[in-house]
């Protein structure tokens, strides 16, 4: 049975995209390992069990329970939990992530009561704050943290990263990855603790991974975007070689009328609560899609055909201006989508997902 609105994804060129960036990451003049990022895909079995199938060996996440799908489908798999742990999830953490992000003594330390609890060890990687102002302890408090952690008997500390872009947008440079390198020499050389990981961003980063200007010490990406999208997020740029649709978001039309493009009558607040502003068209073809807010913030959406509009929306209709078309009722139009508009019809229960194609030819051996 069709359902709709659905994501299709194209696993041809999903994992193009992977081998992609395999390639690009062995080119660097030093050896760095990626870690796909697969949160916005919300845990998605079939594309985490693609991946794994096809060689990644280790994946990221910032929700547990994607974790938890990733374990159930290859317990073997590493996971990496990238939101930093609550305390009240410490249990969850050590269970179904082998290495977690994190900037706070608190934590740690109920992530070693759990991990002692369980028998176990759990890797962390604490967070610095280089700039940008989301997760990260300021780096002249590390060597503090860093003795209290060498103390703890269950908790491995692995390494260092930071995050960049996320949140205040700033770009990765040159300078800043050497400030992380320092980091971890201060660390070697102060506490003489080997840091396995210095873990130094997101698909942000790629820009300076292409241009050779990643500094020796730097081994670890976390690339989401980049795999999904085939674009760096520094700039929003698509990069060569890369695809960029891999996912479409399909929906039914379910009204097609020829309809003033002006409401008659007082006009106050829409269903989200703004006084709308309308484009005077005349009597035009108006399409209304099975689709709205409650599935995905409908402005990240674009028309796979050029002639189609979008005109509006409410939480479950949008408006679509098909003048020129032969846009019929029960046709499945295609949309693409953008990070924030992938996140949200991956999350929501009312979207569908379906792959596309099959593997033919394609071979990725992520880390």
């Amino acid at each position: 049975m069709l359902k709709l609105p659905r994501i299709v994804w194209d696993q041809d060129k999903l994992l193009h995209n992977a081998a992609y960036l395999d390639e690009l990451c062995s080119k660097s003049e030093y050896p760095i390992d990626w870690v796909p990022v697969t949160k916005v895909v919300s845990g998605d079995t079939e594309i985490i069990r693609t991946l794994i199938n096809t060689g990644c060996r280790s994946l990221a996440d910032s929700r547990i329970e994607n974790l938890k799908s990733i374990k159930e489908i290859s317990d073997s798999c590493q996971t990496t939990l990238l939101r930093l742990p609550g305390i009240h999830e410490a249990e969850d953490v050590v269970k179904y992530a082998d290495i977690s992000l994190v900037s706070e003594i608190e934590t740690i330390k109920k992530l070693q009561d759990k991990a002692r609890l369980l028998g176990v060890n759990h890797k962390i990687i604490v967070m610095i704050e280089l700039g940008d102002l989301r997760e990260g302890i300021l780096a002249e408090n590390l060597i503090e943290v860093g003795q209290f952690i060498l103390k703890q008997s269950n908790i491995e500390w692995s390494g260092i990263g930071t995050n960049l872009t996320c949140y205040g947008g700033v770009i990765p440079s040159e300078e800043i990855m050497l400030e992380l390198t320092a980091i971890k020499q201060q660390v070697e050389r102060e506490l003489n603790h080997s840091l396995t990981i210095i873990s130094g961003g997101n698909s942000s980063i790629l820009p300076l991974l292409m241009e050779q200007k990643i500094p020796k010490g730097i081994n670890q990406l976390r690339l989401g975007e980049s795999l999904f999208f085939g674009r760096e997020s520094a700039y929003g740029k698509n990069i060569p070689g890369m695809y960029n649709d891999v996912f479409t978001l399909q929906a039914e039309v379910i009204e097609l009328k020829e309809k003033s493009s002006i409401p008659r009558g007082a006009l106050g607040m829409n269903a989200f609560g703004v006084k709308p502003v309308f484009i005077d068209r005349g009597i035009h073809k108006r399409a209304i899609v099975a689709l709205g807010e409650q599935d995905v913030p409908v402005a990240d959406l674009t028309p796979l055909n050029r002639s189609i509009e979008i005109i509006g929306s409410s939480s479950d209709h949008l408006i679509l201006d098909v003048t020129g078309t032969n846009t019929g009722v029960g046709d499945v139009l295609s949309f693409k989508v953008n990070y924030k508009s992938l996140l949200y019809a991956m999350t929501s229960k009312y979207v569908s997902k379906k792959q596309a194609s099959t593997v033919r030819h394609h071979q990725a051996a992520c880390f």
